[in-house]
């Protein structure tokens, strides 16, 4: 047994915490109401920093808890599948994975990377598990470590986790990850090259939003091609700049990205631009658009933007159309649309998705790519909007695997309920459109919130 005080609480439980057998033993939903109910204004400040300093090493514990008890849910569910099922280990690691982000309240994939990481931490690596149990490293560094040993055998990378051992006191997040990428290259040079060379399959552009109606526009790519694209735009920004443009560099480079995107000139690409000749979605209510109301619009795959600068956009977009969407007054609902094909196509599926916006599981905001019937088409499930959902590829795949149900409920919000191999069960509902605001009084809210704690 061990008794730890934090800011003049005491823990006791186990010292096998995680381990297969003893998680049962330890009070952690009685350690959380402990902290919740904990009044610390009667704190010194010595105390309340010796208090931050445990938190931490407590938080790093139960993260290689939650560790140690990942591996140990993986290992038993492969035992306990059918002979069938063990043959399909890609399938049947989906499953596992989106079971582990459900219950973090995170997407499948990273329940995916959650379970890598597990796996990687109790068979291959004990020195860095031990590290993060006695709060040495937080959980990031501990990922670190595991990304950047990822590409080496069993043997290598407990080499690598022997030497980093008495390291990583006092190491921040880059240079625990310099170790380890050290030690691996020098154990094995070519798996790194390999990699490298791996890496630029997964070249990409991604979005995501950014505060005050800004958004993250990224490029991975190649180390030489990432050179070559900021130092062209640079080097035209800073010509334009010496020929008195009064746009500082920063400015210059980002109209110069988007006008060499779009086709425009970098005067339309300016600080004030007009919106480019694509199609933009802009989901918002009459009276925002008409009546000078101040309700959010939305943008899917961004989120909300502020009212003026939605009525601006559709003033300086080169084109417009509009598209009524009718809503629910009671419940911020789009209005159902049925059809009687397998497949939705067309109308019926551009209104799921502008309904859903993003994945409907739990915890995943993925971009959907499949609309799904929740109730299959061959358990009658008919193609509507009430028996439809907007899933990610993954999460789509998932919900086909033995063990998994999804049910619609009636009532305000589309609510679709998912049931998982082990019998638990997460709800999702659609997000409310502009105009609506959430279901219930505010007092049920708050109740929902509370009950969600306890």
């Amino acid at each position: 047994m061990y008794v730890r005080y934090i800011g003049g609480m005491a823990f006791s439980g186990p010292t096998s915490l995680g381990r297969t057998g003893a998680a049962g033993a330890v009070d952690v939903p009685g350690w959380r109401r402990a902290l919740s109910d904990r009044d610390e204004a009667d704190m010194s400040d010595a105390q309340r920093i010796d208090a931050i300093r445990e938190l931490e090493a407590l938080r790093a514990a139960a993260a290689a808890a939650q560790a140690r008890i990942t591996a140990d849910f993986d290992r038993s569910q492969r035992e306990a599948a059918r002979p069938a099922l063990r043959r399909d280990q890609v399938r049947l690691g989906r499953s596992i994975s989106a079971q582990i982000g459900l219950a973090r309240r995170e997407s499948p994939a990273r329940g995916q990377q959650h379970l890598r990481v597990a796996r990687a931490l109790v068979d291959d690596m004990p020195h860095t598990l031990a590290a993060l149990t006695a709060g040495r490293i937080n959980e990031f560094r501990a990922m670190l470590v595991v990304k950047e040993t990822a590409c080496l055998s069993r043997a290598d990378r407990r080499t690598v986790d022997r030497e980093l051992a008495a390291r990583l006191d006092g190491a921040g997040d880059r240079r625990v990850g310099d170790l380890a990428r050290e030690i691996s290259q020098r154990l094995d040079p070519a798996s790194a090259v390999r990699r490298a060379r791996k890496a630029e399959g997964d070249r990409r552009v991604t979005v995501r939003p950014a505060p005050d109606t800004m958004s993250n526009l990224t490029a991975l790519l190649p180390v030489t091609q990432g050179v070559a694209v900021y130092a062209a735009l640079r080097r035209e920004a800073e010509r334009l700049r010496a020929e008195g443009d009064p746009r500082i560099i920063a400015q210059l480079m980002a109209d110069l990205l988007v006008a060499r995107t779009t086709g425009r000139t970098v005067e339309e690409s300016s600080s004030k631009p007009r919106t480019p000749t694509v199609e933009i979605g802009l989901v918002m209510n009459e009276r925002t658009l008409l009546r000078g109301s101040q309700q959010p619009a939305w943008i899917p795959g961004f989120g909300p933007i502020p009212a003026p600068l939605a009525r601006h956009l559709v003033r300086t977009a080169d084109k417009v159309w509009l598209r009524r969407l009718f809503t629910s007054p009671e419940s911020g609902e789009l209005v159902a649309m049925d059809s009687r094909k397998r497949l939705f196509r067309g109308k019926l599926r551009e209104l799921i998705l502008w309904r859903d916006q993003t994945c409907r599981t739990p915890g995943c905001d993925a971009p959907v790519r499949h609309i799904d019937h929740p109730r299959p088409w061959a358990r009658q499930g008919s193609s509507s909007s009430q028996n439809a959902q907007g899933l990610c590829e993954a999460c789509n795949y998932v919900k086909e695997f033995p063990g998994w149900r999804a049910d619609v409920f009636g009532g305000p919000g589309h609510v679709v309920e998912i049931t998982t191999p082990t019998g638990h069960h997460y709800r999702s509902s659609a997000p409310p459109q502009p105009g609506a605001g959430p279901p219930g009084s505010p007092e049920e809210q708050l109740q929902r919130i509370i009950d969600d704690v306890a």
